[in-house]
């Protein structure tokens, strides 16, 4: 008997929440620029959770939580990188709406900024394209190699964040905990003996 936590549709409509809660404040406000900053802010919240999978179940495991809740955490990573997609979507059709001439898309594509968002977008693109079993199938040893193309993304992005904001101390309090795991991940992988599987 399952339990409701292992339901993905209840996780699902958990990681939609944030979006809904956005467009009845948008429908309210009528604010362009808050939708645009929350949606984005979202995007990289979720894939900091993306990316934070791995160094999650290493400690679990460390911590001898047992083969469940590293299980679990691993069986929503895909929905977690759908959700980063999804609210990058978000943000990248309400900049487009807002913005609604091609002449001042095509001016901003010359800032760094904004190339670097529409590369970390277009990565993300490539990554949920490919994220099912098959293409899993389908790339082969490829797959892999792709999916941490996700890394660029992360790089692209808070690049993106960091030179479209004036004040950063949004940027340093996401990024800060998702190195925080990834430096645990990277020092116990090396003192990890060698031949032994985490």
């Amino acid at each position: 008997m399952s339990l409701p936590i292992d339901s993905r549709w209840p996780f699902r409509l958990l990681l939609a929440f944030p979006a809904l809660a956005m467009l009845i404040q948008f429908a309210v406000l009528d604010s362009w620029s808050r939708l645009i900053g929350q949606s984005g802010e979202w995007a990289i919240r979720m894939l900091i959770l993306t990316l934070a999978v791995s160094p999650l179940r290493t400690l679990m495991k460390q911590l001898r939580m047992g083969p469940y809740w590293p299980g679990w955490l691993l069986k929503r990573r895909r929905d977690l990188g759908m959700a980063c997609f999804l609210y990058a979507l978000l943000h990248l059709t309400v900049y487009l709406l807002r913005q609604w001439n091609i002449h001042v898309v095509l001016f901003d594509l010359g800032s760094a900024a904004y190339m670097l968002g529409w590369f970390g977008f277009a990565t993300l693109l490539a990554l949920a394209i490919t994220s099912n079993d098959a293409s899993v199938h389908r790339l082969g040893r490829w797959w892999k190699p792709l999916q941490r193309t996700v890394y660029l993304s992360a790089i692209a992005v808070f690049l993106h964040w960091y030179l479209i904001r004036q004040n950063h101390d949004g940027l340093w309090l996401h990024l800060i905990p998702l190195a925080v795991l990834e430096g645990y991940r990277v020092l116990h992988n090396f003192a990890r003996p060698a031949g032994v599987k985490h």
